[in-house]
């Protein structure tokens, strides 16, 4: 019995991420069991030939730069950081930067799942939509289903909002770090 061994930041672990999938989903897809597919990912058990064939099909059905990426993903990006204003600001500014960069904060981490989500839903649709799709997984009515909710109209509302209200916070972020000539 012939087999593959992927390494822990490997191809399945990346392709989980990106098409966000639980590793049931991803084993169901593969044709083996949650447990199995939990040991590849940590290299400590093979992959089947039929698992291997299955995670190939599936693979075949992306486009190259992106299974170029995938088997280079070595995990996600950190959030990005707000930067401190270099000089002092009177005490009730400072408490209003203070609480601008908390509120920034909770908005871009209620901002990145949304975010990810929207990417997965590009990748689930195309990758449906690609003539290399597996059987198994044009047959998963919730795969597609799920896609379409995370891109439908009630998920980009809530996208926009989040990025209306980041984009309201840098900017009151932006004149709080301004020289007190210029904010004006």
């Amino acid at each position: 019995m012939s087999s593959m061994r992927l390494p822990a930041a490997g191809t399945l672990p990346a392709l989980r991420r990106y098409l966000a999938l639980t590793q049931t989903q991803l084993a169901t897809l593969l044709g083996t069991t949650r447990g199995a597919l939990a040991q590849a990912e940590a290299g400590t058990r093979f992959l089947t030939v039929e698992a291997r064939d299955a995670l190939s099909a599936l693979l075949a059905a992306l486009p190259l730069a992106t299974r170029q990426a995938l088997a280079g993903d070595a995990g996600e990006a950190p959030p990005p950081q707000v930067p401190a204003p270099p000089a002092p600001l009177p005490r009730p500014l400072a408490r209003r930067r203070h609480l601008a960069t908390r509120e920034l904060e909770r908005v871009l981490a209620a901002l990145a799942p949304l975010e990810a989500r929207r990417l997965a839903s590009a990748a689930r649709l195309a990758l449906l939509a690609a003539p290399a799709c597996p059987p198994a997984l044009a047959r998963d009515g919730p795969f597609a289903a799920q896609a379409r909710l995370w891109a439908g109209p009630a998920a980009e509302a809530a996208r926009r909002l989040l990025l209306a209200r980041a984009a309201g916070l840098r900017a009151e972020l932006a004149a709080l770090a301004a020289p007190a000539g210029e904010a004006e």
